[in-house]
């Protein structure tokens, strides 16, 4: 029974991966590593009670996404620290079952 589980959760995570094109397992431990998109923008206005940001982005290569204007949840609302409106800034995106989420977000250079 046990070696059906294993052999069932070592298929799923394959076929993520065959999916995604990322995968990482490791011994008895499965994980499997979201893929990161990089975007560059204008913060418009932050809402810390929602966790949210709105962005005026550039074209997102990695998604095929256009140049738009659009809000973002982040994963952790610490990474809103120091984040301004009319800071110009580049983000980690990554995908989550309710869609995508900014990871991490620093002050352009």
């Amino acid at each position: 029974m046990y070696k059906s589980i294993t052999l069932t959760a070592f298929a799923a995570v394959f076929a993520l991966a065959a999916i995604t094109g990322n995968a990482e397992v490791t011994g008895n431990t499965h994980k499997v590593a979201a893929q990161v998109h990089q975007g560059q923008g204008l913060v418009n206005k932050i809402y810390v009670d929602s966790e949210k940001i709105n962005i005026s982005h550039e074209a997102i290569k990695s998604l095929e996404w256009p140049k738009m204007t659009m809000d973002f949840k982040v994963q952790d609302k610490a990474v809103l620290a120091g984040i301004k409106p009319g800071m110009k800034v580049n983000f980690e995106l990554a995908k989550f079952a309710d869609g995508y989420r900014i990871t991490k977000i620093v002050p352009a250079r």
